[in-house]
C-alpha cells in the first residue's frame, strides 16, 4: 500500500497550542459560571484541532512561509469563535463567529482549485476538495447558531448540531477517506474500497439535502454514510496493522473499531443522546483518533 510522503513532523506546535486550549475549555465547562454545554465544547474541538489537523494532512504537513501564516490565521480565527459562545449579544456573536466563517470560505476556494487542478482526475483530491467545500456549509450553520438565527425553520440545537456534523462526518470524514484512497493506490482491494470511499464523501451531503426532501431520501442517506464507514474502517485497520509505526497503528486501530461498533446505534439515540454519548465517542473515537493516527502514520514516511 502505498503511504505517499506526506507529513514530516507528528505534533507541530500549532497543534500542541491548540489541544491545551480545548482540554482547557472542555475542563473549565464543568465550571457552574462557565457557559459551555456538551454541544458547544464538542464543537469547538473542530477550530482547535480537527480542522488544523486535516488541513495538515491535506496539504502534506511540510513546514513553509504559509503554514505558518496559516497557523496564526486559524489560531486567530478559533480564539474568536470560542469568544462568541461567551457572548449575551447575538449579534456580536455572529460578528466573532464570522472570523471562522472567513476561514472556512478559504479553505472552500482551494477545494474549488484542487478540484479544477486534479480533482476530476484523482479520487482522492476530489476527497480533499468535497471536504473542504463541507467546511463553509458548517461555518455557515456556526455563524447561524450564533445569530439565533433558524433557517429551514430548524432550531437548537439542531442548528449548532449541524455545524459540528459537517465539521466531522464532512470535512474530517472526507479528508480520512482520501488518505484510504491514497494508501491503497494499486493495491487488488482498491477497487472494492473505492464505492464505499465515495459513500463518505456523498453521504453528509445527502443527508443534510434529505431533510428537505423527506425521509425517504434521509434514510437512504443513513445508509450510505454507514456504509461508506464501514468500508472506511476496514481500510483504516488494514493500514493501521500495515504500518511500523505502533502509535499510529494502535489509533487507526481504535478509530477503525470505534467507527464498525459504534454506527449501528446511531438509530436508536435521540438529540440529547447523540450529543453527550454518540457525538463526543464519535469524535474521540474515530475522528480524532483517526487524524491523530494518520498524522503519526505519515510522520515517518521517508520524503
Amino acid at each position: 500500500m502505498s503511504q505517499g510522503s506526506r507529513v514530516r513532523g507528528v505534533f507541530r506546535p500549532a497543534i500542541s497550542i491548540g489541544t491545551a486550549v480545548w482540554i482547557a475549555l472542555a475542563i473549565a465547562s464543568f465550571a457552574p459560571r462557565v457557559h459551555l454545554g456538551i454541544i458547544e465544547v464538542l464543537f469547538l474541538l473542530a477550530p482547535w484541532i480537527v480542522v488544523p489537523l486535516g488541513a495538515d494532512l491535506v496539504r502534506g504537513g511540510r513546514a513553509s512561509k504559509s503554514s505558518a501564516v496559516r497557523d496564526c490565521v486559524l489560531f486567530t480565527a478559533a480564539s474568536l469563535t470560542t469568544v462568541s459562545f461567551f457572548l449575551d449579544n447575538q449579534t456580536a456573536a455572529a460578528w466573532f463567529a464570522s472570523s471562522w466563517l472567513l476561514v472556512c470560505a478559504g479553505f472552500a476556494g482551494d477545494g474549488v482549485r484542487r478540484f479544477v487542478i486534479s480533482g476530476r482526475s484523482s479520487f482522492t483530491q476530489f476527497c480533499f476538495a468535497a471536504g473542504e467545500g463541507y467546511l463553509l456549509v458548517a461555518a455557515a450553520w456556526l455563524v447561524a447558531s450564533r445569530a439565533g438565527l433558524q433557517p429551514l425553520a430548524f432550531r437548537e440545537p439542531i442548528v449548532l448540531l449541524t455545524a459540528v456534523h459537517f465539521h466531522f462526518a464532512g470535512f474530517a470524514s472526507a479528508v480520512l477517506a482520501g488518505l484510504a484512497d491514497e494508501a491503497f493506490v494499486g493495491h487488488r482491494g482498491h477497487r472494492i474500497l473505492r464505492p464505499a470511499l465515495l459513500a463518505v464523501v456523498l453521504g453528509p451531503g445527502i443527508l443534510g439535502l434529505a431533510f428537505l426532501l423527506g425521509p425517504k431520501v434521509k434514510l437512504v442517506a443513513a445508509l450510505l454514510i454507514a456504509l461508506g464507514q464501514f468500508g472506511l474502517a476496514g481500510g483504516m485497520v488494514r493500514v493501521g496493522m500495515a504500518t511500523q509505526n505502533s502509535g499510529g497503528r494502535w489509533l487507526l486501530l481504535v478509530a477503525g473499531a470505534w467507527a464498525i461498533g459504534e454506527y449501528p446505534l446511531q438509530a436508536f439515540v435521540n438529540i440529547r443522546q447523540m450529543a453527550e454519548f454518540h457525538g463526543t465517542l464519535n469524535a474521540v473515537g474515530f475522528v480524532l483518533s483517526g487524524l491523530l493516527g494518520w498524522t503519526m502514520v505519515n510522520a515517518k514516511q521517508p520524503a
